[in-house]
């Protein structure tokens, strides 16, 4: 039995969503991207993703097409809680089961789960139908929960997800959860070179390289839609850009102690031996065989870079600096005045908005300030997804972000 142009199409188009996801290699972008894949094909208005570890349940992402529409925007925050059969995410995550559930308000009283409504409520929407499915990999753990909210008919009427909806869930599930083992392997990998620079810089926290990365993601995205970067490539640089991002300051291993550690002001000479920390980093990624590594060692040698030509270690100016780099730079410098160092507070938002606005044009390209901007509600939320988890040791009074 033959399939018709229009299956053949549609499949087509799964297969092509398929091949986007499993040469994702970061996990935040993934997670987004299995949710996204999942609501298209089966036309769900809302869905949320969560990660599963340790007993621990992590809300990732949420995405939801009615509230977008009306003009509000959803939350980045992330949250997690033990897991727990008390909620369909936290049921799905700890047995392995789908459940298809054609109106949450219709649970019976004596499921072992139920329906919470205070999104619902906060977020004036209603829920009607869920697909809630685990993503289990290869050795039938666990590792995800995808849930998608209100299937919807060709009018747009809230429906139930039919069969074949589950279905292609099932599939996205399927997928998901083998790009997912992957992506987490990758983030283990590159964490630990993050650990090898905070051992020698103790400023250098998984947590800020996180945060940097986010940043970044989000002005990139801003700015690939202003200029109508087409899907699969705005995916794609995303996907590189948040994993070379957080090696920006991998160079820092080859420096001192004595000097990444001093607690006065570094010498002419000391400064200079600190600046290398750029063409060191690049040095460790040199050999450039992958779109990653080309990025990882542009953003290590330049984001130190200024728009005027006054930056080191080349002295770059303008359309010069590698245009990932540019944006690692706003990321990094953002970061630096908006969080706790051994030797400061955190500066207020206002202050540091006012700070960050000052620079374009002289230490940032300022065709980028229109994104920037655009995006300081976003980078406010990103920020309290990574927070600072231990104290940081002193450090130096000289850190070079700013």
């Amino acid at each position: 039995m033959g399939i018709s142009a229009t299956d053949s199409e549609f499949l087509e188009r799964v297969l092509a969503a398929g091949t986007i996801l499993v040469n994702i290699g970061d996990i935040d972008i993934l997670l987004e991207q299995i949710l996204t894949e999942a609501r298209f094909f089966t036309n769900a208005d809302a869905g949320s993703i969560y990660t599963v570890e340790g007993g621990v349940l992590s809300f990732c992402h949420s995405q939801n097409d009615t509230i977008t529409r009306r003009g509000d925007r959803i939350p980045y925050t992330r949250f997690s809680i033990p897991l727990s059969k008390s909620s369909m995410a936290g049921y799905v995550a700890s047995t392995g089961e789908i459940l298809n559930i054609d109106d949450v308000r219709k649970i019976p009283d004596d499921a072992p789960y139920s329906f919470d409504d205070s999104y619902d409520k906060a977020a004036f929407y209603r829920t009607r139908s869920t697909l809630t499915l685990p993503l289990i990999n290869n050795r039938k753990v666990v590792v995800g929960v995808l849930q998608l909210i209100n299937a919807r008919s060709d009018s747009r009427e809230f429906i139930a997800f039919h069969s074949r909806m589950e279905l292609l869930g099932k599939y996205y599930a399927t997928l998901g959860a083998l790009a997912l083992e992957r992506a987490m392997m990758t983030r283990t990998l590159l964490m630990r070179m993050v650990n090898m620079t905070e051992l020698r810089d103790p400023g250098e926290t998984g947590p800020h390289v996180n945060r940097v990365g986010s940043y970044s993601v989000a002005i990139y995205d801003s700015w690939a839609k202003a200029n109508r970067v087409e899907e699969a490539e705005r995916i794609h640089n995303k996907d590189v850009l948040r994993m070379a991002v957080m090696l920006h300051d991998v160079g820092k291993t080859g420096i001192s102690d004595v000097i990444l550690k001093k607690p006065a002001a570094l010498s002419p000479d000391e400064r200079k031996i600190m600046e290398n920390h750029c063409i060191i980093g690049a040095e460790i990624l040199r050999n450039c065989e992958s779109p990653f590594d080309e990025m990882a060692k542009d953003i290590a040698l330049c984001h130190h870079e200024n728009w005027d030509g006054t930056g080191y270690p080349r002295g770059l100016k303008g359309n010069e600096i590698p245009f990932m780099a540019r944006i690692t730079s706003i990321a990094d410098v953002f970061d630096a005045l908006s969080s706790s160092r051994a030797y400061k507070n955190p500066w207020a938002t206002n202050l540091v908005t006012d700070e960050m606005e000052k620079l374009f044009g002289s230490k940032f390209d300022p065709d980028l300030k229109t994104h920037f901007v655009s995006q300081l509600e976003v980078l406010q939320e990103l920020k309290e997804n990574y927070p600072e988890n231990r104290k940081t040791e002193e450090g130096r009074k000289n850190d070079d972000e700013k």
